[in-house]
């Protein structure tokens, strides 16, 4: 792959993977409450440094959605980011991060792409911290996901990082992995606390 490109918004997929994925998620976030291919030979290249005057200072990867399942639902709000193949705009990983409105804690879920070795699971690191290896739970035709709860330490490492640098191996056992900006991402979190 040529180059990934930061794009936070969420509705460029097309409605059917849109679909899918959000049955995906929602089966890992019910998980959690209750206890695009890698070619052999694909590398994902990293994103390209911001330069000073690409992006306007108050310009955010990292995008606040909320939706409901009715009037009578209680609304269900997230921050994510997209990474998407600069050619083709095919997603390449999602990252998304919820609240669970019962008691206020934070989870995070990967969308991962096909083509991984499923048992290596993915890891992800923030900046050159301690690395964290989390199992992929599931798999679907838009890809795999793992989901892993966030204590208040990481939420704070996070705020306070550059990288979240996300770890997989394609099916040929090589190592990816793909670096998630965290620039705005205290913002978007404060935002999402502050949705009732």
């Amino acid at each position: 792959m040529q180059g990934i490109r930061q794009n936070n918004m969420t509705f460029t997929l097309a409605r059917s993977n849109l679909l899918g994925m959000a049955a995906g998620l929602a089966a890992l976030w019910l998980a959690l409450a209750t206890g695009p291919a890698l070619a052999e030979d694909a590398k994902p290249a990293q994103p390209k440094p911001a330069e000073s005057n690409a992006k306007p200072a108050d310009a955010n990867p990292w995008a606040v959605n909320c939706s409901s399942g009715s009037a009578t639902t209680e609304l269900q709000c997230q921050l994510s980011q997209n990474l998407t193949e600069a050619k083709t705009g095919q997603r390449v990983l999602t990252v998304t991060v919820r609240r669970d409105n019962g008691n206020g804690s934070l989870a995070m879920l990967l969308a991962l792409p096909h083509g991984l070795f499923l048992p290596s699971g993915a890891s992800f690191q923030i900046d050159q911290g301690q690395k964290t290896t989390i199992a992929i739970q599931t798999s679907d035709q838009n890809g795999a996901y793992a989901a892993t709860p966030l204590s208040a330490d990481l939420i704070k490492a996070m705020k306070s990082g550059t990288n979240l640098n996300i770890g997989m191996e394609s099916v040929t056992r090589k190592p990816v992995t793909i670096p998630v900006s965290l620039a705005g991402f205290t913002a978007a979190v404060a935002k999402l606390e502050s949705i009732k």
